[in-house]
């Protein structure tokens, strides 16, 4: 048993509506939210696993607050792109997920914030060419209930977006995780990217959220550490030059 108690991946997200644009994207299910106090600030969290060699990952996702949570986080992308803390479940223009608050800080939870090295065995790396071969890898990840996130972390000279995708069942292990990646020069400038292929051609635009729904559209996370990439090399070149 105790095996089975290692900590998720630690993973702090910018706010409040990164941690809803990853949480609450299944029409299928509703996530689960933690909330806790920690070392006097307020965290709130969202576990989830993906699947990673040998079994899965479990991460777990978070930002810290300002303010008291209420008992549902309301989100909508649609039209608009929203998130809150609200009491009720009704309104039907929401998607809504459970705020739990435990009495103390779960000692899981506690190990995995605690610890330095945030992931030993990393997934492959892959640079690609453009954003236009990440939303092909999104939409061959994607159906009609789900849909992989873009990640999107800021080193010292570029913005790293890319995606976690799967490939089960590579020899010995129940998946090859590898990380497709781009560089860019400048932060996403809105949270969603729109695809569309068709016509001998592909279209692709950012946008501040969902709305024309002849597109496949993908969300982006910024976050404030990438276990999935090393940066101490990258680093260590910015500072020689």
């Amino acid at each position: 048993m105790e095996r089975l108690k290692k900590p998720p991946v630690a993973i702090q997200v910018a706010d409040l509506i990164n941690l809803a644009r990853l949480g609450m994207s299944r029409t299928d299910t509703q996530p689960l939210f933690w909330t806790f106090i920690r070392r006097g600030r307020r965290i709130l969290g969202h576990l989830s696993s993906i699947p990673y060699w040998r079994g899965n990952l479990p991460i777990f996702a978070y930002t810290y607050l300002d303010e008291e949570p209420g008992g549902y986080i309301a989100y909508t992308s649609l039209g608009r792109e929203e998130a809150f803390f609200t009491s009720s479940s009704d309104d039907t223009k929401y998607f809504y997920g459970p705020v739990i608050e435990t009495v103390h800080e779960p000692e899981l939870l506690t190990k995995a914030l605690n610890k330095r090295v945030q992931l030993v065995e990393k997934p492959l790396a892959v640079k690609v060419r453009d954003l236009n071969s990440l939303m092909r890898i999104c939409v061959m990840m994607s159906d009609a209930t789900v849909s992989p996130p873009l990640w999107h972390y800021a080193t010292q000279s570029k913005h790293i977006i890319g995606v976690l995708a799967p490939f089960f069942d590579y020899y010995e292990a129940n998946a090859l995780p590898v990380f497709f990646y781009v560089e860019e020069d400048s932060a996403p400038p809105n949270p969603f990217i729109r695809y569309l292929a068709s016509n001998g051609k592909e279209e692709i635009s950012f946008t501040q959220y969902i709305s024309d729904m002849k597109y496949f559209y993908v969300r982006i996370v910024t976050v404030k550490n990438l276990p999935f990439m090393d940066f101490g090399e990258r680093k260590s070149k910015v500072r020689k030059k």
